[in-house]
């Protein structure tokens, strides 16, 4: 413990540690902020009687909006499960970030003698306390978003702030996911450390194109496809049923929500082998220093290289799902002015935006923090390359291509997986005008996306050059 406390006042207090804790910070709000709203939804139209019974929606009272809860419930759930994925990738990405210095630390400790279960005792709690730092931060910055998020309204029906504050043991056990997620993330490496250390600290390890994760994922995307042929199939035989609300919202969400999930887990999970495979061809045809230095850097970590623009992947998989609905709506035949039907309609295009709001919001801070971790973890290399002579504009015509590269790529590969998944779960459903709307949101989310990772590339250019100009030894 005496070791871990002299790592800890080394580490803890550095710009480094600092990444992963806003990165817990980030995703932990985003997390309770969207259980948040999907709880509020259960208590939206108040859980008591005697409130607000006088609240009209559209040319009815609150009993229509009673009658559509089930259908809003369903819509969030969905929502959430679009979601979850980006959330999900964003916290792993979290407990994963500047993975490289531990390893080192780690690495020179196992040369020392240290012993395994040592090594995995300091893992984790490095690891858990980035996570309870971040976890804490991220409740505050949620009971701030709660505020303006609760003024939203549903059927003419404000949210409600309360509405949208999750009970104790809810939070609780957010946070206890939240340490259980970064502690096994802290252990992925950890073999590497203990089998080769000299490898891992000498950086000759071998990189890995991730085959078994290529399996995995070629399997989940086979039973998203599957699942949604078969979604389709049901959906067709329960329009002939009745059923009670909560039973077909739980069931259409589940049938609607899982080949989603399936689809977008396959999708991160094959990234990695395509960005690695796709970085072995161009080192092969490189023709420019800046080109070979990017493309070899991708090999080294080709899924670090997926996380820096898996956000955008994952919400041009997003508007592809939203471009279809858009289009239903659209077409939707004329309603009565503040009638049911009316809010309904105004809602769903409200939920969408929200939706895309969220997905872009987490796709800027993904590639931030992931851009920023990237300097910190390569800044031996870029202080080497500038002690040597190398062109500062060389260094950044080369990360320009360690991102811009495998983006494009991702951004495509995501959509020809998308695109016919929603073709399959909305069916006849699908109107020439969906088609319309999702190729625009398509196309229109690949250049937001690249828009906001030129951002955050810009916005981590100071720190580059503080890195690079820093002796290799203080790096």
């Amino acid at each position: 413990m005496q070791t871990f406390k002299l790592l800890a006042r080394r580490t803890l207090p550095t710009s480094q540690a600092v990444l992963p804790v806003l990165a817990f910070a980030a995703s932990a709000a985003l997390f309770l902020l969207i259980a948040g709203g999907i709880h509020a939804f259960y208590t939206w139209l108040g859980g008591d009687a005697s409130t607000a019974t006088s609240v009209e929606a559209g040319s009815g009272t609150k009993n229509t909006a009673h009658t559509l809860q089930p259908l809003y419930l369903m819509l969030a759930w969905i929502s959430g499960f679009l979601l979850l994925t980006p959330l999900f990738t964003l916290g792993a990405s979290a407990a994963r970030l500047s993975t490289r210095r531990r390893d080192d630390r780690l690495a020179t400790l196992r040369l020392l003698g240290a012993s395994t279960r040592r090594l995995t005792l300091y893992t984790m709690l490095d690891s858990v306390i980035y996570a309870a730092v971040g976890f804490v931060l991220g409740f505050i910055v949620y009971l701030v978003l709660v505020l303006p998020f609760g003024m939203l309204r549903f059927q003419n029906i404000p949210l409600g702030p309360e509405n949208m504050l999750l009970p104790l043991p809810i939070v609780l056990v957010c946070g206890f996911v939240s340490l259980i997620i970064a502690a096994t993330s802290s252990l992925f490496g950890l073999s590497k450390v203990t089998i080769s250390p000299l490898g891992v600290r000498t950086r000759s390890d071998k990189p890995s194109l991730g085959k078994r994760a290529l399996i995995l994922g070629c399997a989940l995307l086979v039973v998203g496809f599957v699942g949604a042929i078969a979604s389709h199939i049901m959906n067709l035989a329960a329009d002939s049923m009745d059923s009670n609300g909560f039973v077909l919202v739980l069931v259409t969400t589940i049938m609607f929500g899982l080949p989603i999930l399936l689809t977008m887990l396959a999708v991160d999970l094959i990234g990695g082998f395509v960005v690695g495979l796709y970085a072995r061809i161009r080192v092969r045809t490189a023709r420019t220093p800046a080109t070979l230095l990017a493309y070899r850097s991708i090999m080294e970590s080709p899924r670090a290289a997926w996380r820096q623009v898996s956000g955008v992947a994952m919400t041009t998989f997003i508007a592809a799902f939203v471009g279809p609905i858009l289009g239903m709506v659209n077409s939707a035949p004329g309603v009565e002015e503040g009638s049911a039907e009316s809010y309904l309609i105004g809602d769903i295009l409200q939920g969408l935006v929200l939706v895309l709001f969220l997905s872009y919001l987490l796709v800027a801070l993904s590639a931030l923090l992931n851009q920023s971790a990237a300097i910190y973890e390569r800044g031996s290399l870029y202080s080497s390359l500038r002690m040597m002579g190398t062109e500062a504009t060389v260094l950044k015509r080369s990360r320009r291509i360690v991102v811009f590269g495998p983006l494009l790529l991702v951004s495509c590969m995501s959509a020809v997986v998308a695109l016919p998944l929603f073709v399959l779960l909305l069916g006849s459903a699908l109107t020439e005008t969906g088609l319309l709307y999702t190729a625009a949101l398509v196309f229109g989310s690949i250049a937001m996306g690249l828009g906001l990772v030129f951002a955050a590339l810009a916005a981590t250019g100071p720190v580059m050059e503080q890195v690079s100009r820093k002796p290799v030894s203080a790096v």
